[in-house]
């Protein structure tokens, strides 16, 4: 969505903020995929507290 409206304000491509995301959401996308795939299952498993854990814990290190 936010690359779309990217594209509507800036048509042209004069701005490198489609770069810049680009470049910081090979970082972003690799943690997206592993939380969307053990997520779940650890949900399903009983085990939601150690996804609730692993998330503050990474969250926190990252602020």
């Amino acid at each position: 969505m936010g690359i779309v409206f990217l594209l509507i304000v800036d048509s042209e491509g004069k701005s490198k903020t489609l770069d810049d995301y680009a470049f910081a959401y090979v970082g972003v996308g690799m943690v997206e995929i592993v939380i969307v795939i053990f997520a779940p299952e650890l949900m399903m498993t009983g085990q939601h507290w150690l996804i609730t854990l692993v998330t503050v814990v990474a969250g926190s290190a990252i602020l």
